[in-house]
């Protein structure tokens, strides 16, 4: 068991919806996204094992599967019966893992730019940042995902907004980082996918290429019943670089399958 660091936002008679953090980043990250949540729902935000304020073991990749019971533990500490869930890249694979898990547990999905396998072409990205931080750092580590990461339009419009990201990101204890990214690699639920039932929105960007609009696809047909939205000019980090589109489409989904 761990100690994981959260915060309980929102209306405490609404439904509860549990916010994941994508790879490198913290609860902080929904900060511009809450007010467009805590005023119909319980929101749980929390940072995963080896992010921001949470327990850093250094045991190991930290794996979906890993997050996937360390938030079912979650669920049980904070007594949450069920709730819906929105994940961002790999946060969207914790919610997959625990979907497959423990599928009464969860009202409604919302997936952003995730996977449900960890193919040879992600491998092969996610082996270049290991490289980076070995070679250069968290900085040269940053730079070299950064193209992945954020769009096109965001970095042609944006690119010095990304300052402040770049010193948070590379502030994590190297090991912690290390462990993150190799366990992003271990993630196989792709047969497992049939199994859930609960209403399911897929997110992408028309512009991540990190996460194609392929990954999507494969998450639909396998997900019954799930739909995708496609948010224009975002990259694999749309809830940041476009967060009124992804809050609007998010938002709309879970208001008419929880409300």
């Amino acid at each position: 068991m761990i100690d994981l660091h959260y915060q309980w936002q929102g209306r405490e008679d609404g439904p509860v919806l549990v916010l994941i953090n994508g790879l490198l980043t913290d609860l902080s990250s929904w900060n511009g996204h809450l007010p467009a949540y805590t005023d119909r729902f319980r929101v749980l935000t929390y940072d995963c094992r080896g992010q921001g304020q949470s327990d850093k073991p250094d045991d190991g990749p930290y794996t979906p599967a890993q997050h996937a019971q360390d938030l079912d533990n979650l669920f049980t500490a904070l007594c949450i019966k069920e709730a819906a869930l929105l994940g961002v890249s790999s946060g969207a694979c914790v919610a997959l893992e625990f979907a497959v898990r423990r599928p009464e547990r969860v009202t409604a999905l919302v997936l952003a730019n995730g996977y449900g396998r960890a193919d040879t072409a992600m491998k092969v990205k996610l082996t270049s940042w290991l490289n980076g931080m070995a070679a250069g750092g968290g900085p040269l580590r940053f730079d070299i995902s950064s193209p992945w990461i954020w769009g096109a339009t965001f970095l042609n419009r944006s690119f010095e907004a990304l300052k402040p990201w770049r010193e948070k990101g590379t502030a994590l204890p190297a090991f912690a980082v290390r462990n993150l990214i190799a366990g992003g690699m271990e993630i196989d639920v792709l047969d497992e996918l049939p199994s859930i039932t609960c209403p399911t929105l897929i997110l992408t960007g028309d512009e991540d290429v990190l996460t194609p609009l392929s990954y999507a696809h494969e998450l639909q047909r396998r997900i019954h019943g799930s739909q995708i939205i496609m948010l224009r000019e975002a990259g694999h980090c749309m809830f940041l670089e476009q967060p009124a589109q992804f809050t609007r489409a998010a938002g709309d989904f879970l208001a008419r399958n929880l409300l």
